[in-house]
């Protein structure tokens, strides 16, 4: 009885510090990946060349579109409702967001390697989406993407992006 309890114990304090000291260990992070039957785009809009590979599932139902704003120097990336990104070039480093943006209460759930995944929360508690702010550099270019804020994404959603983000290379 004595060696059992003393095994349940040091399992659960294993379990507890591998959850704290595990980068990314986050209780609403989803895992999703991308296939290999997605797809490879190759952009070279303005100042924006890099490749990215697309989920194959969301392309089934909708087109891609790249569409450069030359007065704003952005890149919108879009692939439906579900995947809608804008990408600056910015040396400026990746920065938590604020913790209140209009109405919301925003909370990180997620902050690895130049990656911010965030939820916005109504005044009441309820969250209402989940955003992305990610930074990524090739070639000496620091790229910005974020999700547009004018949209609402779910968590999943949110990974989605994410995963196609870090596809992108030269």
């Amino acid at each position: 009885m004595n060696k059992t309890f003393h095994c349940i114990l040091i399992l659960s304090t294993l379990s507890f510090i591998t959850g704290c000291i595990i980068p990314g260990a986050r209780r609403e992070r989803a895992e999703i990946e991308l296939q290999r039957n997605d797809s490879l785009f190759v952009v070279e809009e303005g100042d924006f060349h890099f490749r990215i590979v697309l989920p194959k599932d969301l392309m089934i139902a909708h087109q891609p579109s790249f569409r450069h704003n030359p007065s704003e120097n952005t890149l919108t990336i879009s692939c439906g409702p579900a995947f809608d990104v804008i990408a600056e070039v910015s040396n400026a480093p990746v920065l938590v967001p604020p913790i209140q943006e209009g109405i919301f209460r925003l909370e990180v759930i997620d902050n690895e390697d130049q990656s911010i995944i965030y939820k916005r929360i109504l005044p009441d508690g309820v969250v209402y989406d989940y955003g992305l702010i990610q930074q990524t550099e090739i070639n000496g270019v620091k790229y910005r993407f974020h999700t547009d804020t004018d949209s609402e994404y779910s968590l999943n959603e949110a990974l989605r992006m994410k995963s196609a983000l870090e596809s992108i290379k030269i």
